[in-house]
């Protein structure tokens, strides 16, 4: 792994929330001049490598919670309305179900990745 790879992925293993590229932006240029390109850059790398997984609904990135980086697998995010709070969930359910789902298309649902909308505890 590149060494702004590791710069990245510590900042996103060491904060207790998702972080969105300028948040991690900022905390690697207090240790290191780098300019934004080189960190989507390694964003982008850890994703394709499954360390990381980027939300679409909030654009930020948080830590897979898979430890065997050697599969693909397919992350399903619930995120909080009000407070943003992001988790990953086992994904066996959700690929069990849409592997039976049957659409007009007839869609294959090997690689998906999902977000769901909710509330957190901390925010009902």
């Amino acid at each position: 792994m590149k060494h702004n790879d590791d710069l990245v992925l510590n900042i996103i293993k060491t904060n207790t929330k998702p972080l969105t590229a300028y948040e991690i932006l900022s905390k690697v240029q207090k240790v290191k001049k780098i300019q934004p390109m080189s960190v989507y850059r390694s964003l982008k790398n850890l994703q394709t490598q499954g360390k990381i997984h980027k939300s679409n609904q909030n654009k930020s990135f948080l830590l897979c919670n898979e430890n065997d980086h050697e599969h693909v697998h397919n992350p399903v995010l619930v995120i909080c309305n009000d407070c943003g709070k992001t988790e990953e969930l086992e994904v066996n359910s959700f690929s069990k179900l849409l592997a039976n789902l049957k659409t007009k298309a007839q869609f294959q649902f090997q690689n998906f990745q999902m977000e769901v909308s909710s509330t957190c505890k901390g925010c009902n």
